[in-house]
């Protein structure tokens, strides 16, 4: 009996703690909140090489343990991503609500006006069945089923074998293992290999044989053949020449592929993106579908960008005449076009001294620049001071730290105005800052009072905690710290004072004889007074702003 009651007086408090829950759900408004669902897709997928093996021990051929995955990783490296038309899921937002229109990271976006992402093409597994049946055509960058294939080199592990590969895949955070072994036999190299597919769970092998005198030049065919299984879906062989035009930089999909003419290189069927680029061309782009068992070839103009400025140049003798790292020709140049925009004009002559000139090259207008050549030795009067690095000068460094100092102090100053936003923000969702109010609510509202308290006490701690790690990253400068005009040091005000201290450093090891003069100046008797002789002067020093 007494079970029966106690069970009794269970279910009525049960009962009793029932009514407040109605009262939190019109307080967070959950009958009107409803979310469609969504998944989040592997991005990222491991390929692990590990040494090979010698199926026979022989001291002599150690170094293709390491050789070997060395050239087949070459072949690999252009390997941007894989094919998977069933990629892991992870992460799955299940709906919520009736009739939901928008995912819940579609509907944070709409209500973050300042927030701009860019749109998820693919939100759930019909999205990707439109992919599959080709109903929707999204580029690879989008695609989920396209996954980039990162490549970690495993050469101080032990060799594998394949019945180890599921173990070590597991241990290393492998997605692919790519081992084997090989075998010398008079002058015959053969190489046999497995891919372990972690995801798959299984096991593909190939086999190669090749010459020992030339395993590395002639290993191109098992690695392409390891590449296609990788890549995961049919190939197609691919061409593309710029109109007779050598050495244009090809890009699909953003994966380097080689320079034109290329010729008959295998990649992935489906749509792409093409990108050709060649210095002093206006660049190539277009979309291309590489169809199966279609060849693809294409002969593309580029267009050649037309310099609209001019320069013209003269001097005491002929010299050779440089726009950067480009020659223009010997003295004198008359209206010779070059492309507008800043640069370095150089004169050159043996047996002379460089001469260095700034040019700004407007559109439309042309540049005239006089030299006069100075009989010495470039090397001995740019001492320490010139062709620091490249083309670069003490005053380039000197400057280039300046700028760098203005880009931390705009962090700086960045910083300390969101750690203001940061109190700003929390003021206005912080309410009934009266302490008579405050009393008044706890006195007719104790129940609410603590929840109104905690959450209150909750958006001020946020708030400091944020603006605290906020300034702590910017640091404080004296002029900031009014009170008692202290330095504090954090990232911004440090990454300040080194830039200050790198310009001061570069600007003083530019200084040379020529920069700073001391000497001494006799009077001319002509001019001299009573009391004073010839042999009377004064010293001097004068500083000349050679830059």
């Amino acid at each position: 009996m007494k079970h029966k009651i106690s069970a009794f007086l269970l279910i009525l408090g049960l009962l009793c703690n029932t009514f407040p829950l109605f009262s939190i759900d019109d307080y967070y408004n959950f009958p009107n909140q409803t979310y469609k669902g969504s998944v989040s897709f592997e991005t990222n997928r491991t390929l692990c090489m590990f040494p090979f093996v010698a199926v026979k021990e022989d001291v002599s051929k150690e170094y293709l343990m390491k050789g070997i995955p060395s050239v087949l990783l070459s072949d690999l490296r252009n390997l941007e991503y894989t094919y998977v038309e069933y990629p892991r899921k992870n992460i799955i937002y299940h709906s919520f609500g009736e009739n939901p229109v928008s995912t819940l990271q579609e509907k944070i976006d709409a209500e973050s006006l300042n927030v701009k992402r860019k749109k998820k093409e693919i939100n759930d597994e019909k999205d990707l069945e439109d992919l599959r049946i080709g109903k929707k055509q999204v580029s690879p960058e989008k695609d989920p089923r396209y996954i980039k294939i990162t490549i970690k080199q495993m050469w101080d592990k032990k060799p594998l074998t394949a019945d180890e590969a599921f173990g070590a895949a597991t241990k290393f955070g492998c997605d692919y293992i790519l081992s084997g072994t090989f075998e010398i036999s008079d002058n015959e190299l053969r190489t046999k290999v497995f891919l372990f597919d972690d995801y798959e769970g299984k096991t593909i092998p190939f086999e190669h044989k090749t010459s020992v005198i030339r395993a590395y030049q002639e290993m191109g065919p098992l690695g392409e053949s390891i590449k296609e299984k990788l890549q995961g879906k049919e190939t197609t062989l691919f061409s593309v020449s710029a109109n007779e035009e050598e050495g244009a930089l090809v890009y699909l999909d953003g994966i380097y592929i080689g320079k034109t003419p290329l010729l008959d290189k295998k990649f992935p069927i489906g749509k792409r993106s093409l990108f050709v680029f060649k210095e002093g061309f206006f660049p190539y782009k277009a979309d291309v579908l590489l169809e199966k068992g279609k060849k693809f070839q294409t002969d593309i103009k580029l267009s050649l960008k037309l310099s609209n400025s001019y320069i013209s140049v003269t001097s005491n003798i002929e010299s050779d005449v440089y726009l950067g790292i480009q020659y223009l020709g010997k003295t004198p140049i008359q209206r010779l076009s070059i492309p507008a925009g800043m640069n370095r004009l150089r004169l050159s002559r043996e047996g002379y001294i460089d001469v260095f000139r700034a040019v700004d090259a407007k559109v439309d207008e042309e540049t005239i620049v006089d030299v006069q050549m100075r009989e010495g030795q470039t090397e001995v009067y740019y001492k320490n001071k010139q062709n620091v690095f490249l083309d670069h000068t003490y005053k380039d460094f000197t400057t280039y730290s300046l700028y760098g100092a203005l880009l931390f102090y705009a962090s700086y100053a960045y910083l300390n105005y969101a750690s203001r936003q940061a109190y700003s923000g929390a003021r206005s969702q912080v309410t009934l800052t009266n302490a008579i109010a405050i009393n008044s609510f706890y006195q007719n509202n104790p129940n609410e009072f603590f929840f109104w308290y905690y959450t209150q006490n909750q958006i001020i701690d946020d708030a400091e905690s944020k603006a605290k790690n906020l300034k702590l990253i910017a640091g404080t400068l004296p002029t900031e710290n009014r009170r008692d005009r202290q330095l504090v040091a954090g990232p911004m005000v440090i990454l300040m004072g080194l830039m200050l201290v790198s310009a001061a450093t570069f600007y003083f090891l530019g200084l040379d004889q020529e920069t700073l003069e001391i000497g001494y100046l006799p009077i001319n008797p002509a001019f001299a007074n009573q009391g004073q002789s010839a042999i009377e002067g004064y010293s001097y020093m004068q500083l000349h702003l050679r830059y």
